[in-house]
């Protein structure tokens, strides 16, 4: 399936019935952003969730920070990426002791002790829709220093055993990908940058964060997935800034 991708940066080249719709309903967006006595909520709410409507056939580019093996790296080239659970967690760990990356023992510690089936992580997969590097270190830093996800070296990054061990595992990466915006959650987040960026680039000033980050709540088919860019390629150095940072990558 090829979806068009909408450049965030350039609202000149959104897709016709995206700009149609942010015209209809230019005044009202503008007054919201900048002076709610004119406009009511409900009307507000009503007008983004048709935007959300608007933008549904269409993807965004971003990327997912993580450490992966080449192994894990070829598997989501050919296959795309799964939404992570405790059952996915765990066939992770089993292969990376079957590769003798793990011992045993240390399977079985990082099998029991994870945060992968909580309600806030499983069946979430989350994304920046904006260079990376804009997140800072403090923002991605750990993301690619462990191997297994926030949902695992939560709980094991500070253990002087564990933690090594887990910084260790494979390779920093970033997949990148055009993720079709019907796999975001629906909650309006986009949308509520979109018309940001709309009125910005009309020469309004708003006060008001325009970059998205956000949870895909859906599989990404392989054709989705870009390029998975993996640390020390230019484009990973490019993407992260990682090589100012205060702890350097590994």
């Amino acid at each position: 399936m090829n979806l068009t991708v909408i450049d965030q940066d350039t609202p000149q080249t959104w897709p016709a019935d995206v700009l149609e719709f942010l015209d209809e309903h230019y005044q009202l967006f503008l007054d919201w952003e900048t002076n709610h006595k004119n406009v009511s909520a409900a009307k507000y709410d009503e007008a983004i969730c048709g935007l959300q409507d608007a933008l549904r056939p269409y993807a965004i580019k971003g990327w997912h920070c993580t450490r992966l093996t080449e192994a894990e790296v070829a598997s989501i080239v050919a296959n795309g990426m799964q939404l992570p659970n405790l059952a996915m967690l765990s066939r992770r760990i089993i292969a990376l002791e079957s590769e003798k990356l793990v011992t045993p023992a240390v399977a079985n510690v990082l099998k029991s002790k994870n945060q992968a089936d909580e309600e806030n992580r499983a069946g979430r997969v989350w994304f920046c829709f904006f260079p990376p590097r804009n997140a800072g270190e403090g923002g991605i830093g750990d993301l690619l220093r462990h191997w297994g996800g926030e949902a695992l070296y939560n709980s094991h990054d500070r253990d002087p055993k564990i933690g090594p061990i887990l910084r260790s595992i494979g390779m920093p990466c970033l997949i990148e990908a055009n993720v079709p915006i019907a796999c975001l959650g629906r909650h309006g987040g986009l949308s509520f940058k979109i018309v940001r960026r709309y009125l910005t680039s009309l020469g309004h000033y708003i006060n008001e964060p325009v970059e998205h980050e956000d949870r895909v709540v859906c599989p990404l088919a392989p054709e989705f997935i870009c390029r998975v860019i993996k640390f020390p390629e230019p484009d990973f150095l490019a993407l992260t800034g990682c090589e100012g940072w205060g702890d350097p990558l590994s």
